[in-house]
């Protein structure tokens, strides 16, 4: 009962505050004419192909970006034995913003820290899952940055 009141106090002061999801207009003032990759990484593919879904075709705005991402997955701490108990992956992305009236690079990144799992198997996929999520966060973050042109 108190979750059922709790959700209709935060739909009703969501709704009378002006709240308005990110990614909900359809009009981002930027579109992406092309998408250039240093190195032809599934990584690479990943971030061109998120970002690719949030041009606008009808906006004045033509940009090109080349795009240059590196992920690490570093041992963050260890057992008593010395094995690894702990890991931390981070994605970086470089972009280079290309337009008529700017050449700008950003770069942003973003990391995670996880346990070390006895069944490998399992381990790897909760690394897709992990590098997934943040291709999300850096992809959301990027597109925050193009529409502030």
């Amino acid at each position: 009962m108190k979750k059922i009141i709790i959700i209709v106090i935060a739909l009703f002061i969501l709704n009378n505050c002006g709240y308005t999801p990110i990614y909900s207009s359809k009009e981002k003032n930027f579109y992406i004419e092309k998408i250039s990759k240093k190195n032809s990484t599934k990584l690479n593919s990943k971030f061109a192909n998120n970002l690719k879904i949030f041009s606008n075709k009808n906006s004045k705005n033509i940009i090109e970006i080349e795009i240059d991402s590196v992920k690490k997955i570093e041992t963050s701490q260890k057992d008593d034995k010395g094995d690894p108990s702990r890991f931390q992956m981070t994605i970086v992305l470089n972009m280079n913003i290309i337009s008529e009236n700017y050449n700008k690079t950003k770069t942003f990144s973003s990391d995670f820290n996880y346990s070390n799992d006895a069944n490998k198997f399992s381990l790897k996929q909760y690394e897709k899952k992990i590098e997934n999520n943040l291709i999300s966060k850096i992809v959301e973050k990027s597109i925050i940055y193009l529409s502030d042109f």
